[in-house]
């Protein structure tokens, strides 16, 4: 109740600003202001760094929020999660990066801390380019995350150890998740593969993919494509 008690008083605040993105920036830098003594202990004790800086980055729901310390770590807390389904996203994002031709950043669960932390990973984001250059390498772009999907959908999840538990932990997590049994069908997916989780070189390779809080076992092996082709459509259209 107490780690939860940042969040009950920044939507309590949020309540009284218009505008829902208003809103969620207010969420996330009053939670980012009162769970700064957490993380600063947290990053030091187990990282040795001193924190020189918290950045509010996003907080799209009123249930977590994510900060940047010292630009190198990510942290992402939670208002409400057991820690029972915060090892098992451990366990699957770390298992699963052996398995992918790009980077995945590893996570780390602090003990008694309903938050994961990962290191910043090097790369660009696809706004960091000139549209009309990132356009331009469209063909090779698509082609890469069609290997990563593919990736992705090699891993053998039948494999995993407890895999029903993994299941139930995922679904209680995130909307639309898995409600068939597993089967030779079902595989992994990111179900969140918005064009700025990936990261590219200068060249516009792609050397990394974040950001797996909606990783989940599923029988659409369609979905992730279906999910990245929305929002590079509207990246095209939009930026």
């Amino acid at each position: 109740m107490i780690m939860s008690l940042p969040f009950y008083i920044s939507n309590f605040l949020s309540c009284f600003v218009s505008g829902k993105a208003r809103r969620h920036r207010l969420r996330g830098r009053v939670n980012c202001f009162l769970y700064r003594p957490f993380i600063a202990h947290i990053i030091r004790k187990n990282f040795g760094v001193k924190v020189k800086s918290v950045k509010f980055v996003r907080q799209q729901t009123m249930g977590r929020f994510v900060c940047v310390v010292n630009d190198e770590y990510f942290v992402k807390v939670f208002r409400n999660i057991s820690r029972t389904k915060l090892h098992d996203f451990e366990f699957l994002v770390n298992y699963i990066s052996r398995f992918m031709n790009v980077f995945i950043p590893r996570i780390y669960i602090p003990k008694n801390n309903h938050m994961y932390i990962t290191k910043k990973a090097s790369g660009f984001s696809i706004y960091d380019f000139d549209k009309e250059f990132v356009i331009k390498h469209e063909k090779k772009i698509l082609n890469q995350v069609d290997d990563i999907i593919s990736k992705l959908q090699s891993v053998d999840v039948k494999k995993l150890p407890n895999v029903e538990r993994f299941c139930v932990a995922l679904e209680s997590t995130t909307k639309n998740a898995i409600t068939e049994p597993i089967t030779d069908e079902s595989v992994l997916g990111h179900f969140d593969l918005n064009v700025r989780n990936f990261l590219f070189d200068k060249d516009m390779n792609i050397c990394g993919l974040i950001d797996f809080d909606s990783l989940r076992i599923t029988n659409d092996k369609t979905r992730d494509k279906e999910i990245f082709m929305k929002y590079w459509n509207r990246y095209k259209e939009n930026v």
